[in-house]
Order: structure tokens, then sequence, then C-alpha cells
């Protein structure tokens, strides 16, 4: 047998891992529950079959960690899942309370359980197949990535067919990401890009989902009238809700048209309402920054890798109200292009880099929302009629995560929030929401409405 090689964390793992290391008593706020659910029927002894062979092809699945003098990671070179269990489910509130059970469970990482999986037969006569993964093995495109190369290889049993098309190697991924930290130019050169992007508009300004409370708070604790930054992690009161909201077709259909014609990504198009709404209950502030979730997935083994390759990009952006909303789109595209050729850059490396450049404390920043949007279309499963659903994790430590994807079964969008309860209420949520929805279909109806005139329209 060949020597076992070990690997540290790469810069996308690390933030991951920060998370982790400031939720002291919650550890399930690093982990990625999930499920699809198909109409076609299918069989769980040949699905077993089709996980351990997606366990030899995906060698994310074979990733184990270990702390010995500090965090360490290495591939099996086999790795048995044992019987995957099978559970069925009389109503539909039967099965939601059992999976957001096994979501909100500690997937115990250093003790050699990477991931849990589930086969399920729905309330309803469908079938389910979930998993509740470790967010350093996996991220959201990679859970993407295996349930898609799963169904393929079980049509390639159940048809007798030759096995799908190799996928990619996170372990060249990490080797890559590694190669990055150890080249001083690269890295300084990204470092420079990210200052002179934060200077160009002066100091941002903190504005939260909750309203300017938190800010104005600090100012009077502070005693500073002038400060544009205040806390946002909070390790101990860390109770987390999960909302989601579904979007009608009709409005969805503006939106996604709008998209469709323009070329425009989801990452620009839906958080543009977001930021409005944002921008609206902090005193109109025309400053906002959001991290925002890159896929960073670029050479084709990447795009057929599992693994955890995404980063929260710093997007801080400046609206003035006379922008149109196109302009004002075209703003965030241009913006996206810039940021993503230097997306290798740490995130802990600029959070460090920001406090030392505005002065902050350790706890402080301006961003208060990390979004993402997920690319599902209705070929994503193989071509396979499917839902895609999340689980309540519980916890989370920072105020809000927002995601949005394509219903595969309505063609609308699907809106979801993650947000602490101490800190953002529903209200809070429902008011975000609405907002949002109705800033997006203003703007992309017409875009040549401006920013004010849709400010001057939402609550």
């Amino acid at each position: 047998m060949s020597e076992r090689k070990y690997y540290p964390f790469t810069p996308p793992q690390e933030m991951i891992y920060f998370m982790l290391k400031y939720s002291f008593l919650h550890k399930q706020v690093i982990q990625i529950p999930a499920s699809i659910v198909v109409k076609r029927k299918i069989d769980f002894d040949l699905l077993q079959k089709a996980v351990e062979i997606e366990i030899e092809r995906n060698d994310c699945m074979r990733l184990r960690f270990e702390k010995k003098g500090g965090f360490r990671q290495y591939f099996e070179e086999k790795y048995d899942i044992g019987k995957i269990p099978v559970m069925t489910f009389k109503t539909e509130e039967e099965q939601e309370a059992f999976l957001t059970a096994d979501a909100q469970k500690p997937v115990k990482f250093l003790k050699g359980e990477t991931y849990r999986m589930i086969f399920f037969n729905t309330f309803d006569g469908r079938y389910g197949i979930y998993i509740n993964v470790i967010h350093l093995a996996m991220d959201a495109p990679a859970v993407f990535v295996f349930f898609d190369d799963l169904l393929k290889i079980y049509e390639s049993l159940e048809e007798g067919k030759e096995m799908p098309k190799p996928l990619g190697s996170f372990e060249k991924t990490i080797a890559r990401e590694l190669e990055y930290i150890n080249n001083a130019d690269r890295v300084s050169a990204d470092k420079e890009f990210y200052k002179n992007y934060f200077l160009s508009d002066g100091e941002p300004i903190w504005n939260g989902v909750m309203g300017p409370g938190p800010l104005d708070e600090a100012r009077k604790k502070r005693k500073n009238p002038e400060l544009r930054a205040c806390g946002s992690f909070d390790p101990i009161h860390d109770r987390a809700e999960l909302e989601k909201r579904p979007l009608s077709v009709e409005d969805s259909k503006v939106i996604l048209d709008y998209m469709e014609k323009n070329q425009i990504s989801g990452e620009c198009v839906v958080q543009l309402g977001m930021r409005l709404h944002v921008g609206k209950i902090n005193h109109r502030h025309n400053d906002t920054h959001f991290l925002v979730l890159s896929n960073r997935r670029n050479t084709l083994n990447e795009k057929r890798s599992g693994g955890q390759m995404v980063s929260a990009l710093p997007w801080r952006v400046v609206l003035p109200e006379d922008m149109t909303f196109s302009q004002a789109v075209d703003k965030l595209k241009t913006l996206q292009g810039e940021i993503f050729r230097h997306n290798n850059y740490p995130f802990l490396s600029w959070r460090e880099d920001e406090g030392k450049m505005f002065g902050y404390k350790m706890v402080d920043g301006t961003s208060t929302m990390m979004f993402s949007w997920f690319p599902l279309e209705n070929d994503t499963m193989n071509g396979w009629e499917y839902e895609f659903h999340s689980y309540c994790l519980g916890r989370y430590v920072m105020p809000l995560y927002t995601y949005t994807m394509k219903d595969s079964t309505t063609g609308g969008l699907r809106f979801a929030y993650l947000h602490r309860t101490d800190s953002i209420s529903k209200a809070d949520i429902d008011r975000l929401h609405d907002n949002t929805v109705k800033a997006l279909v203003m703007g992309c109806s017409n875009p040549d409405i401006t920013l004010k005139e849709i400010l001057d329209n939402i609550d």
C-alpha cells in the first residue's frame, strides 16, 4: 500500500473552518443537508450499488480529516459506506421532521464520518435521496455534481450501459489551491486589487436587513457617531431558522425573461433587488456590501469535480439613485467579472486586510449578508424530473444567508433565508422578500426605471 499523503486545508476550506472555530457550541454550522425527490421509480438496492461506485469515482467522498498538531486531510483509497438506511414516510410532516432532525445532528468529521446518507419513500409515493455532508468536503455545487453523477450511474446499471464519463479530481484542485498561496506575486496582485477596489469609494458602511439599529447602538456605545462598522458574528446566540419563499410563476417569468434576454446572471439581478431593500431601510444608503459565494470552478476538471471550492467574494457596490435599473445591473455585471478574476485571494486574508485598512476591531465589518445563486436547471440531475430540498441547520454564526434558485418543477424561482433569530425576525425576512420581489418585477419589466423610482415604491 502506498504511503498516505496529507494535505493542509485550502483557503476555501479555511473559510469554512473559520465558521466552525467561532461556533463554540454547535458544530452543525458547517454541514450541507440536502435531498432530491424524483417520481421515477428507484430500486434502492441498485442505488446502493450506484453509491458504492460513486464513492470510487468521486474522490471528495473518500476525503477524511484529522487533527494532529493542526487540521489536515487525506484521501482513502477505498471506503465502505455500509448499508444505507431506507425510510418510508407516511406524512409530509413526518418526512420533514425526520430529515430536519438529521440535518441538525453534527457530522462527526474528525471521527471518520464525512457524510451520512438516507434513501426514502416519500409520503406521496415518490423516491428520495438525502445526504448530510461536511462543508469541508463538499460545497453546494459539489452536492449537485454528486446527485447528477449518481443518477447517471444508476441509469447505466439499470440499462446495462457503460459508466458515464469520469469525474474530475478534487485532489488536483487541492494541489492548485496550495500552489496559488505559495505564489507571492499572484497573491500580492490580488491583494492590491481588493485594496484599490474598496478604497476607491472610501470606507463602506454597515447596512443590515434588520435596519440601522445595530450600527446606531454601536455608535452610542463607542461614543462615535461616525462609526461605519459593527459586529455581525455571534458564536453564542446562534439559533437560526430557515424561511422558504416560492415565487409565483408569473413574477418569476418577468425576472427570468429579463435575465435570459440580457444574458445576466442570477447573482447580479437577484441581489440588486435585495440591495435596494437594504438601502431603503438604512436611511437610503446607496452603498451596500454583501458576501457572494463564488463557485470558482474554472477548468473542465473542476467543473466536473466535487469538493469545497466556493469562496466568499466581497461585493461592495455604490448605486446612485439616478441610475436606471439596467445601468445598475450592468455595473454589477462588470464588477462580477472584475472580482471573479481575483477570486483565488483567500477570504480570511481579505477580512484581515479590511480590518487594517479601516481600523476595525476583530469582530467588526460592513458585510451583513451572504448570498448564493444556485444554477439549477431542468436537466441538472441527468434530465430526471426532480425536486431539490434543503434543510434548516438550526444554528448559524452569521446574521443571514440567502440563496435563490429555479424551481425545476414549476419553472418559478425559490428563495430561502437562513437567519439568526436573535437579530433578524420573520417579519424582517417577509419585508426583505416582498421588497426584493417588488423591486425586481418593477426593474425587469421596465429596465429604464430609475432606482429612485423603485425605492419610492417599495415599503
